[in-house]
């Protein structure tokens, strides 16, 4: 389905008129992010207070939401320095916390993304999975966290490691197939890769080293190229037949994601990076 925000508020009034009270969320929204015209964030709250009956939670994620976004518009007017507001997430952080206690799954995986961001990863998980049944994202953030975790309880190295192990975990941290890419950890297993005697390894360094950086390192973007390609044992480059794609930590499309029927959000990609745009 085309991308139509103008229709999108037309269906969300005839919902509301023909008496579902969750449109009032579509509405909200709507006016949050403009369907078609200016945003209206007056015109929002009164929608998220007609929310509160029937999705507390929502309502009060929706409320930190708009607060949060008119926050970072004042933070982006110029003026003098002392007149800076306060950090937008700290401001309103009781509102997100208030949303997570209600059992939003939007503010419970915003708070695990909070909580991964600063290393707290069992709470982040926890949160993660209070949310997953709902969120799309949130189930996929718990997956790629308890994979992440599982490699730091058990590294690389532990037991009986092979230079085929090592240089499959490698790949791995290069692709970011699992875990989050980590060129300076992929270079790390290639070496221990090479010196258990890992042909492909040694090839993959050689290859790596053929272009350094500017600064003599790592060059970031013929890394992202060797991601991409296979080593044959004789050093040659192949097409990968399985094309790197770095599994990112994220939020589902839109605050109304889960609202969506399970068959329409399985033809949509499951979640947004944290700092990419918004759909309605």
């Amino acid at each position: 389905m085309p991308f139509d925000p103008v229709q999108a508020q037309h269906w969300f009034e005839r919902a509301y008129l023909l008496g579902n009270p969750l449109a009032a969320a579509g509405l909200a929204w709507c006016q949050m992010d403009g369907c078609g015209g200016t945003p209206n964030p007056e015109l929002a709250r009164t929608w998220i207070d007609r929310l509160r009956k029937v999705a507390p939670g929502r309502a009060i994620y929706l409320e930190w939401a708009l607060n949060t976004q008119l926050a970072a518009l004042e933070i982006a007017q110029p003026g003098p320095l002392h007149q800076t507001p306060p950090n937008a997430p700290i401001r309103f952080r009781d509102l997100l916390l208030r949303a997570a206690q209600a059992g939003d799954s939007n503010a419970l995986n915003e708070l695990g993304l909070e909580n991964l961001a600063t290393g707290r990863f069992d709470l982040a998980l926890r949160q993660f999975q209070a949310a997953a049944r709902q969120s799309d994202a949130a189930a996929n953030n718990a997956r790629l966290l308890t994979e992440r975790i599982k490699l730091a309880k058990k590294p690389p190295g532990a037991g009986s490691q092979t230079a085929s192990a090592w240089w499959l975990q490698a790949r791995r941290y290069h692709r970011g197939e699992g875990v989050p890419a980590n060129f300076t950890e992929a270079m790390r297993l290639y070496q221990l890769a090479a010196a258990h005697g890992s042909r492909e390894a040694r090839h993959m360094l050689e290859l790596i080293s053929s272009r350094p950086g500017p600064q003599g390192g790592i060059d970031i973007a013929w890394m992202q190229q060797l991601a991409m390609m296979e080593t044959g044992p004789d050093g040659t480059l192949l097409p990968s037949t399985s094309p790197a794609r770095s599994p990112l930590f994220g939020r589902d499309p839109t605050p109304l994601y889960d609202f969506l029927p399970k068959h329409w959000r399985t033809a949509q990609h499951a979640a947004v990076a944290p700092g990419e745009g918004e759909n309605p």
